[in-house]
């Protein structure tokens, strides 16, 4: 099981129904995210290579990167489509609601993550996602970075289909651009993950502000 991408790291007062439900869903998560963080390792790389000039490596590069991400996204469906057959989501938001409250903590949890360094989001980011979990739960949250990663998937495939025949703007443009299309769903990804694992243990979020207080010196 992941250490850093699933919904739940541990649910000590859950019943086995429950851990079974979580590890049901967990499990396609965290090979979708290993997938997906490849195809990142895949495009740094690639940067590497045309600094080098090794255009034909960081066309490899980009092929590989978008067969990570196809890998991913058979993963991350497949864990939406088990979430939404066999009840998940009311399950999970009710966790989430109990831990905050009364309502999931969404942003007190990213504020707290994000001035631990966990995360990097403004108070636009952040508002984003809390609204999205007011109107759709993590139903809307998940769906949302699935549908996201497919519209990426379809950009980064485009583009390796004729990147050995891409020409040097091309890739002073599409190099960055891709980049930066996977740092904006990473850092998306992220916050989803902190609002699982710090979200249902609220008093991990003060621990982590402790933290880093005490590296800061306060």
């Amino acid at each position: 099981m992941s250490r850093v991408c699933n919904k739940a790291p541990g649910l000590p007062d859950g019943s086995v129904a429950e851990q079974s439900l979580y590890e049901r869903v967990d499990g396609p998560i965290a090979t979708g995210s290993a997938h997906f963080m490849r195809a990142g390792s895949e495009l740094h790389l690639m940067h590497s290579d045309l600094e080098l000039n090794d255009v034909r490596q960081a066309a490899l590069r980009v092929r590989c990167a978008a067969a990570a991400v196809r890998a991913a996204l058979v993963e991350y469906r497949a864990s939406h489509r088990v979430a939404q057959e066999l009840g998940f989501y009311p399950v999970h938001d009710e966790r989430l609601r109990v831990a905050g409250g009364g309502t999931a903590p969404v942003r007190e949890t990213l504020g707290a993550a994000r001035d631990a360094d966990l995360v990097q989001l403004d108070r636009t980011a952040v508002e984003a996602i809390a609204l999205r979990y007011e109107e759709g739960g993590d139903e809307a949250a998940f769906g949302h970075f699935v549908s996201e990663l497919t519209g990426f998937s379809a950009e980064l495939e485009g583009f390796a289909a004729h990147a050995a025949e891409a020409g040097a703007a091309d890739w002073q443009r599409v190099a960055w651009q891709l980049l930066t299309g996977f740092d904006r769903i990473r850092i998306y990804g992220q916050a989803l993950a902190v609002i699982n694992i710090l979200g249902m243990t609220p008093s991990a979020v003060a621990v982590t502000v402790a933290g880093q207080e005490r590296r800061n010196g306060i």
